[in-house]
């Protein structure tokens, strides 16, 4: 009768061993996973951002772009109003202040989504003159 002998070194991994490394890549894999959650969430907020103040400017050159008369200088006061933009709906609220020369005129442009109001995403100010 033959006997079989244990080889004298082990050939693989124990099953504690096993169960260490899936532990350790458990771990890793979760925080890997709240990460890149993480890193989408940012980009469409950055990208939310960047369309809102697209929005902002395009609002100040199309005002800044108008032939000045007299009676196209913008007049004191607040104006609210829609604009689409990237397939999303914006608020745009545009606060015109004087200025210490009467010429000029302080634009305050607030671009906010059209389903929350309350949140600013994108403030610009800038300045237009009567001729």
């Amino acid at each position: 009768m033959k006997r079989f002998s244990r080889p004298s070194k082990q050939a693989g991994f124990t099953l504690l061993e096993v169960m260490i490394a899936l532990a350790i890549f458990a771990v890793v894999s979760g925080a890997l996973i709240r990460n890149a959650a993480q890193t989408v969430s940012q980009t469409a907020i950055v990208q939310q951002r960047t369309v809102a103040y697209w929005v902002a400017e395009n609002q100040l050159n199309e005002t800044r772009g108008q032939p000045r008369t007299e009676d196209s200088f913008p007049r004191l006061g607040s104006d609210r109003f829609n604009v689409t933009m990237a397939g999303q709906d914006w608020e745009v609220l545009m606060d015109v202040e004087s200025t210490d020369n009467p010429d000029m005129r302080r634009l305050i442009v607030s671009v906010s989504p059209a389903s929350d109001t309350d949140y600013v995403i994108a403030e610009l100010t800038g300045f237009v003159g009567k001729y």
